[in-house]
């Protein structure tokens, strides 16, 4: 495995490391393509690899990916560091305190490595934040601050307002297909020795080879991006195949050259998101190789496909019918079996 700093914190972590969001999550298909017992077994997996950094939120599952985290660190805690987000509405200064309260007691840790601002809020002032944030460091409950989807400017700002503690991270949508952070964040990221931490890697699988228009994806997440629409998932056949030629010219999966071309950016590291045991050794997969330049140029050259939104407005009602349909039976399941409690 191979390991980088986490911005200036001395804190080692792996290249690869395990995106959690699935964690608990109906909306990824949890309790019925995958469940406990799968996540927890790719844990070890992560473990026995050498797979160290583990990334997840408070509003993953509602909580329960940070309890699942909990129940998985018995026995690794010194193992692993440990990245947890507080979401946007609790970024004021009280509410991110209570918040890394409750994160600490699911987590089951007294200390957390990195916690990150998840979404930048325009009402709620940064320094706000970050106040608190510099309270949590003074309270050993915490280690690093970092922040995500945040842009320049909003780094800067969060930069500023943290001063003189530094800024440790920036968790960003980053893949072949996503690649706006080039423009100006990864430069800046670099010469202020701030880590990307790139999550959607894979393009929620779009870059697996995985999808195609007679191959769709079942979960909601997932059909309810635009991207998966049957048209734009023919759109992707020739980023796909020149992935596939790299990845068999190679002996590698695509998920692998994917995954590679992320992280021979020594300032990035990248967060796949994990459901089972050979989702971690196929990502683990991804280091102590390089691509070649000309490897490089041809994957760059075919990742520009071009998206047609509108194609994928009808999946797009049709899971979200679905979703509601499911939510409304699960409460009328629940008024009956509370009004047959009153009778």
């Amino acid at each position: 495995m191979e390991y980088r700093e986490l911005g200036k914190s001395g804190i080692k972590v792996s290249a690869v490391g395990l995106g959690t969001w699935q964690w608990g999550s109906r909306e990824w298909g949890w309790g019925g393509s995958y469940g406990k017992k799968d996540v927890l077994t790719a844990f070890e997996t992560a473990m026995e690899l050498g797979i160290n950094l583990i990334d997840t939120a408070e509003i993953y599952g509602r909580g329960r990916s940070e309890k699942l985290i909990g129940e998985a660190l018995r026995g690794h805690k010194e193992d692993v560091v440990i990245a947890t987000k507080v979401s946007p509405w609790n970024l004021s200064y009280g509410r991110v305190l209570k918040a890394a309260e409750r994160s600490l007691r699911r987590l089951g840790v007294d200390v957390i490595d990195l916690y990150q601002a998840h979404f930048p809020n325009p009402i709620v002032p940064i320094g706000n934040t970050m106040r608190a944030m510099k309270k949590l460091i003074q309270d050993g409950k915490i280690r690093c601050v970092g922040v995500s989807n945040f842009n320049l400017r909003r780094v800067s700002a969060a930069q500023n307002a943290l001063a003189p503690i530094e800024l440790t991270s920036n968790q960003v949508r980053y893949n072949l297909l996503d690649r706006r952070v080039e423009k100006d964040l990864l430069s800046h990221a670099a010469s202020e020795r701030i880590t990307i931490i790139a999550y959607s890697p894979l393009a929620q699988g779009l870059l697996t080879g995985k999808f195609s228009p007679n191959s769709e994806p079942t979960n909601f997440v997932q059909k309810t991006n635009t991207r998966f629409s049957s048209r734009n998932l023919a759109q992707l056949s020739e980023v796909n195949r020149a992935i596939e030629e790299i990845a068999t010219a190679r002996g590698k999966t695509s998920s692998q050259v994917v995954l590679n071309w992320l992280i021979m950016r020594e300032n990035v590291v990248a967060i796949p998101g994990i459901k089972t045991p050979q989702h971690v050794t196929d990502d683990a997969g991804a280091v102590d190789w390089r691509m070649r330049t000309d490897e490089i140029e041809k994957l760059e050259r075919a990742a520009n496909a071009k998206f047609d939104r509108l194609s994928a407005v009808p999946n797009l009602i049709r899971a979200l019918a679905r979703h509601w349909s499911v939510v409304l039976s699960r409460q009328s399941q629940l008024e009956a079996l509370s009004e047959s409690c009153h009778m």
